[in-house]
């Protein structure tokens, strides 16, 4: 394969090419694109997967696109109205992770990915396409095909996330808007019965992975769809600006900025059993499991914005919103003749006062409170400073950053009907209030991340896996460095991460690190290497478990996981406009014998082979 590549790409013609692309950001109510660079770097590129970008530290079910939740407490997503998306957080595609193009020629990428063994292979095919119609009018498409067949019983799952995307940029009017599909199918096998298969002491027989019996079987599907079209109308003037005595050119001036926002988004999760497991379920209401649950939401967000760049001398913008969503929420064991929904509305107003353009200094402070409907009372204020300077030859950057809210808990987290679980809560608001800020040195390789947060009546799954609130308050202090040095050819990228939590409500391993120890070299002036070795490894803790019927996890104080390095080597190579890798993924279960488990009762794979391939095309 890789003399295939190498003489393809000695064919390539070289020539001027030109992508732009954006995210949406900004706050939760308010969409602003953002200028990001286009996803060509090659180092570490191994590591470009859905897992690895979430954290360094993750439990999961030992499989790809198995139900996941980061072990760093900062890392994890926020509270959600619909709960069973949450641990497949990092494998949905939606608003939220799209890009936007802008192209002088039609731009596509194609990735290929393949890992396990030859019974137990996963393969990943990712593909987009983005073209102007015109300077101003682009349309695309990318569809990601994930499918996994698993290293143990029982562990099959399959994803399929396609979109469709378009943006106009005019001289007045912008507008951009997709629509997005998530698929996904999991096998639930409740994880291995007998944790000794892999510790393998002395009196235990050992087996195949694929030999080992697991505790159940269900089938879990849900899907996503989501409609998002953001457009804004600017009133402005034309201004002159002299480059010199004898040149002048006009700006066009932003005064004010009308922007719409409308999503719907639709939520919908099934579990079934072909066999009901009368074991390893506390309940069993009826003799056969086919829970549904839905949710459906759209919401509308009109804002006014007093453009930045309106004011030379002074520049903020300065932002007010009115936002409306309509939810209805469904659940349903089909065993059962009542369909169980409601219907609820939310409005709420908010504001926004920024500078975002600037080299030294620049700041968002935002607030919003609910008005009406079931999330009556929510609030959340927020803002970020951030001061940016050179001392000597070095760029310093300073961040400080901080919120406060109060949030509703989702509707699933009060009421909720299945075949297993039943509740019917009255829970408070959860409070939250962090500080954190952040130094860093990019030029020397370095950042340093503090944080703080308390929160309040904090909602989890406990040891019965049934969700309660905690009475009173929980600290988590966390510390994150990020160190990387370079020797000539050779290179080493840390990061430690030290985290303490106050409540056994919310366990956290205290310490986590990567390292990544590699040689990096030009070859032949065009074929760039990357060869080395990564380690993963966190302190043992009280590692959560794992609930299929429900998709969530929930404490336990019985099995301690953790103290136990995962290594990787690699080969990595990046030639023109393909990036390739060849891995041996968990490369010390070949010499090293540990309890490799994510979670209690869920192992991590063994040694396995990792290969991948991208190749962007510019026209």
């Amino acid at each position: 394969m890789f003399c295939i590549v190498l003489m393809l790409c000695r064919n390539i013609v070289s020539a001027q090419h030109y992508v732009k692309t954006w995210k949406i950001s900004g706050t939760e109510s308010v969409a602003v694109a953002d200028s990001i660079p286009v996803d060509t770097a090659y180092l570490n590129y191994f590591n470009n997967d859905p897992i690895n970008r979430f954290s360094i530290a993750n439990a999961d079910n030992g499989n790809m696109l198995s139900p996941i939740e980061s072990k760093i407490y900062f890392d994890r997503p926020g509270n959600a109205d619909f709960l069973f998306f949450t641990p497949y957080y990092p494998f949905v595609k939606d608003i939220r992770n799209a890009t936007f193009y802008n192209t002088k020629t039609p731009y596509s990428f194609i990735e290929y990915r393949n890992a396990g063994t030859t019974h137990q292979k996963q393969e990943n095919i990712n593909f987009l396409f983005a073209a102007n119609f015109n300077k101003r009018l682009n349309f695309g498409t990318n569809i990601d095909y994930l499918y996994a067949i698993g290293e143990y019983k029982n562990q099959q799952a399959r994803r399929i996330a396609a979109n469709l995307f378009g943006s106009y940029d005019g001289r007045r009017y912008n507008a951009r808007g997709g629509v997005f599909f998530n698929n996904l199918n999991n096998i639930e096998n409740g994880g291995i019965r007998d944790m000794t298969a892999i510790t393998n002491p002395e009196n235990a027989v050992k087996v195949e992975p694929q030999d080992i019996e697991t505790n159940t079987l269900g089938r879990a599907g849900l899907s996503r769809a989501q409609v998002f079209y953001n457009h804004q109308y600017t009133i402005g003037f034309d201004r002159e600006v002299r480059v010199n005595e004898d040149s002048v050119y006009m700006e066009h001036v932003p005064v004010t900025r009308f922007t719409h926002t409308v999503s719907y988004d639709d939520y919908r999760k099934r579990f079934d059993e072909p066999q009901l497991d009368t074991l390893f379920y506390q309940h069993s209401y009826h003799n056969k499991t086919q829970d549904t649950t839905a949710m459906q939401s759209i919401t509308n967000i009109f804002s006014v914005s007093m453009a930045e760049e309106f004011n030379k001398w002074m520049r903020f913008g300065l932002t007010a919103y009115i936002s409306n969503e309509t939810q209805q929420y469904t659940y349903k064991n089909e065993v059962d003749t009542v369909l169980r929904h409601e219907t609820i509305s939310n409005t709420k107003i908010g504001g926004i006062l920024s500078k975002q353009q600037g080299r030294i200094f620049r700041y968002n402070i935002s607030g919003e409170i609910n008005l009406t409907g079931y999330k009556l009372g929510d609030f959340l204020l927020k803002g970020t400073i951030g001061g940016y300077f050179n001392l000597w030859n070095d760029s310093i950057s300073l961040e400080a950053n901080g919120f406060m809210s109060a949030d509703e808990p989702s509707y699933f987290l009060k009421r909720y009907y299945s075949n297993h679980f039943r509740w019917d809560n009255r829970f408070d608001k959860i409070l939250r209030t962090h500080v954190g800020g952040t130094f860093s040195v990019p030029t020397r390789r370095l950042s340093l991340d503090v944080s703080v947060e308390n929160i309040t009546n904090y909602v989890y799954f406990n040891n019965d896996a049934m969700p309660v609130q905690h009475s009173g308050n929980i600290q988590v202090f966390a510390v994150n460095l990020k160190k990387d040095f370079r020797f000539g050819r050779f290179g080493i990228d840390n990061q430690a991460i030290y985290q303490a939590s106050s409540s056994d409500a919310l366990p956290l391993p205290a310490i986590a690190l990567y390292h990544n120890i590699y040689y990096h070299d030009l070859w032949f002036k065009v074929l760039s290497i990357q060869a080395g070795v990564d380690v993963r490894y966190h302190s043992a803790y009280y590692a959560p478990k794992y609930m299929p019927a429900t998709g969530q996890f929930y404490t336990q104080n019985e099995v301690k996981i953790g103290n136990y390095p995962v290594m990787n080597a690699y080969l990595n190579f990046h030639l023109k406009q393909v990036r390739f890798f060849a891995q041996y993924q968990h490369i010390n279960n070949l010499f090293m014998k540990g309890a490799y488990f994510s979670m209690p009762y869920y192992p991590m794979n063994p040694g396995y082979i990792r290969l991948g391939l991208s190749w962007n095309f510019y026209n």
